[in-house]
């Protein structure tokens, strides 16, 4: 089984993290203003202040920036599942477990809910069929 090329992200802020949020669920180009706007409701930022992180997020690797037109625009330059896996891996790395030990301890402290656990379960199936593999093996 070959397995996908894991891409290694730089860790970001949690600032830095709400503005990539927006690019992604967007999925498209956007202004500082636009951004600033997007995340007003728990955010206080001036744009300048937007300005700064995405100027670290593009240091980074984490977003494009488009500045040859009057306004800049910014996209993301990684995929949220991309980075998501990255946070992943270097957390069991970091804490010496496996995906196993993982999923066991967050359904054991009741950190996923019953729908979760069945689309889970779901996507396990699928994988496990896909892979040949039977139930109980």
């Amino acid at each position: 089984m070959r397995r996908k090329k894991q891409i290694t992200c730089e860790p970001i802020t949690d600032a830095e993290l709400d503005i990539m949020r927006v690019l992604w669920q967007t999925g498209h180009p956007m202004r500082v203003s636009e951004i600033v706007e997007k995340l007003s409701e728990t955010r206080s930022w001036k744009t300048q202040t937007a300005h700064v992180l995405l100027g670290r997020l593009e240091e980074k690797g984490f977003v494009n920036a488009d500045r040859s037109g009057y306004y800049h625009t910014f996209s993301a330059k990684i995929k949220e599942t991309d980075y998501f896996l990255s946070e992943s891996s270097a957390l069991m790395k970091k804490v010496g477990g496996s995906v196993k030990s993982m999923v066991v301890s967050m359904i054991d402290a009741e950190g996923i809910s019953n729908e979760e656990l069945a689309e889970l379960t779901s996507i396990l199936e699928t994988k496990c069929k896909e892979l040949g593999i039977e139930r109980g093996t």
